[in-house]
């Protein structure tokens, strides 16, 4: 019987890792970027000069790990513009039903609402999944506050928990694409098509994924276990959703190793050569998004891969949906129930596959 994809991977001593300079009608600049001919194309005749020290992308290993430092340096150089500490007046909205407002001198552009929460109770820190500013902006609870504000601390059973569901399938949609690459190892080259995805109406968090020489795969019941395993091992390590706006620039390097994403950001700038755009954080895991979305991946309860099917582009190109289930931490349900919603999350999830 042949191997399965992912039990090849799992073998895999990954002792040599190839390198890919060029794939699927992809060029690499001098830095070592991977980027489509058309992007390239235009940064050469428009002069653009790559950073030489870039060092060559290696693997998934040292993809991930290379994308992280760009991540942790621009981070810092963000952090290191705040010269001066500038005192907001934070109004907390009732955190309790019963309780009463709370003042609270914070510090602009540092100071975050998961830091008011901590300095009200422990239970409100845990709890609070999702932050809303002056009753008009979702916040991220994770996310600087840069002005005197009124400030909202939102959780799965408050009475506006539609924006914390958003949030919760978003944040479940990112974690997911986190960990199928590293089912994949560099057995076969992985890239995510579909950015973090909040529809409730499909019935399933989705990620859309290409996978390189892999057109004829049926997952089995085992592969899909597996997977679920894999998110299972990242969830009680409360990664944070971490927020980072960056330039054009830093966003092509972030995502050079992605067609898809160069190809977003090329349509992006050619409206607006400035636009800076929203990037997350999860773990290891970097993704273009423009949230909101939850604390971490501890408030994630129960959670599941629930199936993958094969589909095909505009283009013909094959691409596997994959699809999950998931309840927060916060709530309970019925065993019966969700099973009931674990089997309709298996169907098919036809969300921006109308065309």
């Amino acid at each position: 019987m042949q191997p399965s994809p992912l039990s090849l991977c799992r073998i895999s001593k990954l002792v040599h890792i190839s390198l890919r300079s060029y794939r699927l009608g992809r060029r690499v600049t001098p830095a070592g970027y991977y980027v489509s001919p058309s992007w390239f194309d235009q940064r050469i005749s428009s002069q653009f000069e790559p950073d030489s020290k870039v060092p060559r992308l290696v693997g998934l290993e040292g993809t991930i790990k290379y994308k992280n430092q760009l991540f942790d340096e621009e981070k810092h150089r963000q952090q290191s513009l705040i010269t001066r500490f500038e005192k907001i007046e934070v109004n907390l909205e009732k955190p309790f039903p019963d309780g009463e407002d709370f003042v609270l001198m914070m510090n602009a552009n540092i100071s975050t609402p998961y830091e008011c929460a901590i300095h009200i109770h422990q239970n409100l820190k845990q709890r609070s999944a999702l932050a809303l500013v002056n009753g008009n902006e979702y916040w991220d609870i994770h996310r600087p506050l840069e002005q005197s504000c009124k400030l909202t601390l939102l959780h799965f059973k408050h009475e506006d928990c539609m924006p914390v569901n958003y949030a919760f399938w978003r944040s479940c949609s990112m974690l997911l694409a986190s960990v199928i690459p590293k089912a994949f190892h560099d057995e076969y080259q992985v890239q995510i098509i579909s950015k973090p995805m909040a529809d409730l109406s499909g019935g399933s968090f989705i990620c859309d994924v290409e996978v390189e020489n892999l057109s004829d795969w049926k997952p089995t019941s085992e592969e899909i276990r597996s997977i679920t395993s894999l998110i299972w091992d990242e969830t009680p390590k409360a990664h944070r959703y971490e927020r980072l706006q960056v330039s054009g620039e830093m966003a092509a390097k972030l995502f050079a190793d992605n067609s898809h994403r160069l190809s977003e950001l090329e349509k992006s700038l050619k409206q607006d050569a400035n636009r800076q755009f929203t990037i997350y954080r999860c773990g290891q895991h970097i993704e273009l998004s423009d949230g909101p979305m939850i604390g971490d991946t501890s408030q994630i309860g129960s959670i599941f891969l629930s199936a993958i099917h094969p589909l095909k582009g505009k283009n013909g190109s094959r691409f596997y949906r994959f699809q999950g289930i998931a309840m927060p931490k916060q709530l309970n349900i019925n065993p019966f129930a969700y099973s009931l919603i674990r089997d309709r999350s298996k169907h098919l999830n036809s969300y921006g596959l109308d065309h």
